[in-house]
């Protein structure tokens, strides 16, 4: 495997799990507003359910490990910027853990949000991408 090849894979990782984590908070500004009781609300339920199964996890799962890959070979863990897009990268994954929990609580009939609050964390992730993607265009503190 060519290190292109391997770069390739974790920009487009990178990309399907930068793409779940903008639509699932959407998803629950959606949920949030439905009946408990209702076919919409079990709708979303699943499509929750099956964004994090199927797409979002195994896309978090693929970008650390081919992260972690390219930044060995290249021998950058001890870039300053690298240290930063790691702290970044993190903070992204707690996110993603945090609407693990929210789904859970949809799930579970829990959720006491409303969907002002999901409306603001929908932002959440754009803010962690744009920061990441300067982080490693423009490699400052090399």
């Amino acid at each position: 495997m060519t290190y292109s090849l391997l770069k390739s894979l974790h920009i487009i990782f990178f990309t399907t799990w930068m793409a779940g984590l903008f639509y699932l908070p959407r998803l629950f500004v959606y949920h949030s507003s439905c009946k408990i009781k209702s076919d919409e609300y079990k709708t979303f339920t699943t499509m929750e359910k099956k964004l994090l199964r199927f797409i979002m996890n195994p896309s978090m799962f693929l970008t650390w490990f081919l992260g972690i890959t390219l930044s060995l070979l290249n021998n950058y863990f001890l870039s300053t910027w690298l240290i930063i897009k790691i702290l970044l990268v993190v903070l992204m994954s707690s996110f993603h853990m945090y609407c693990a929990k929210i789904k859970n609580d949809f799930e579970e009939h829990n959720n006491k949000k409303e969907e002002s609050f999901f409306r603001i964390i929908n932002e959440i992730p754009t803010i962690l991408f744009i920061l990441i993607v300067l982080l490693v265009v423009f490699k400052p503190f090399d």
